[in-house]
């Protein structure tokens, strides 16, 4: 890391070392880190967002920021923050997005690494057949298709398919390896274990996101057991014809919440052996979501099909729909 980074790692520190004394005093003056750190690069409107999310105490940004400080380990934290802030660039993004530097022959934000890759169901606004890799899943392989993504400053990257914590120790070994990752993996409850949980808080760059239609059940015990741990974890639900009716619902959001879980992915994407939503149903989805973005302190991904709030929106619009 250049002087300037080191600088940016030492005011993260700082500053979250504030915010676990006191985050209702000091979570505003985060504002004042992200304006020196962002300066111009970061646009009116996301300054906005970042604003009254680090403000207003009624927001429910506010809200989830405020829940990781009592919820996840400081330690944990800390990584977080500097490998989206310091090595992912984030504050950068916008600026990258908006003059085209997150394509494919550029770096994208984030990497889909899936056995299946890619997938030929071609729905409209899928991240997975852009941005993608189908490795052996072995660890050299990885290791190498990670480091060759570093290097175009790829520093978040995403397991999905099956269950990519049943081949743990390969996981865990590449976060520990690649300390300056962000890892996110979509995991079955029977994979959150003691063993894992200890190897999570030790590397403090893996994210399970539990796969679930609801906060109860086999899934409910898995994020109570990474709350016992203060890790960060959150939900991947997939929506069918079958549970549409109950899933993105303000008891389904509160259930989420009340365990803990700190985001959720939704799918509405094509899945051989399910019943798909009905255009209705997926409608009736999307308007909920956009809803809760503006009032449930819960981060809400989707890997949306037809219709999509995100997919083709604007970033303006995003963000009067209360997205991040």
């Amino acid at each position: 890391m250049g002087i300037l980074d080191y600088m940016k790692v030492f005011g993260i520190n700082k500053a979250l070392d504030y915010l676990e004394q006191d985050p209702d005093a000091n979570l505003p003056k985060l504002m004042e880190w992200v304006d020196k750190f962002g300066g111009e690069r970061l646009f009116p409107a996301y300054q906005d967002v970042f604003r009254h999310a680090l403000t207003d105490p009624e927001n429910n940004w506010y809200r989830l920021i405020k829940s990781m400080y009592s919820d996840i380990d400081s330690r944990v934290l800390k990584q977080i923050f500097e490998n989206f802030v310091v090595h992912a660039n984030l504050l950068d993004w916008p600026r990258r997005n908006r003059e085209g530097g997150l394509t494919a022959d550029g770096a994208p934000w984030s990497v889909i690494i899936d056995p299946a890759y890619p997938c030929g169901m071609d729905c409209e606004g899928c991240g997975a057949a852009v941005f993608g890799v189908q490795p052996d899943m072995e660890f050299d392989g990885l290791d190498e298709e990670i480091e060759a993504r570093k290097a175009r400053g790829t520093y978040l990257y995403i397991f999905s398919s099956g269950d990519p914590l049943a081949r743990e120790r390969e996981i865990i070994a590449l976060c520990n390896k690649h300390r300056d990752c962000v890892f996110a993996a979509f995991t079955t409850p029977r994979s959150i274990t003691g063993e894992l949980a200890a190897d999570m808080l030790r590397v403090r760059n893996l994210f399970p996101a539990i796969q679930t239609d609801e906060a109860d059940g086999e899934a409910g015990t898995a994020m109570d057991l990474l709350r016992q741990w203060k890790l960060p974890y959150g939900a991947a639900c997939r929506c069918t014809a079958d549970n549409a009716d109950r899933v993105a619902t303000e008891a389904h959001y509160d259930g989420l919440i009340r365990r803990g879980a700190k985001f959720c992915w939704f799918f509405t994407c094509r899945a051989e052996g399910t019943a798909q939503p009905t255009q209705l149903q997926l409608s009736a989805i999307h308007q909920r979501v956009t809803a809760f973005r503006k009032t449930k302190p819960l981060l809400t991904l989707d890997f949306w099909d037809r219709p999509s709030p995100s997919a083709a929106a604007p970033q303006s619009e995003l963000l009067e729909g209360g997205a991040l």
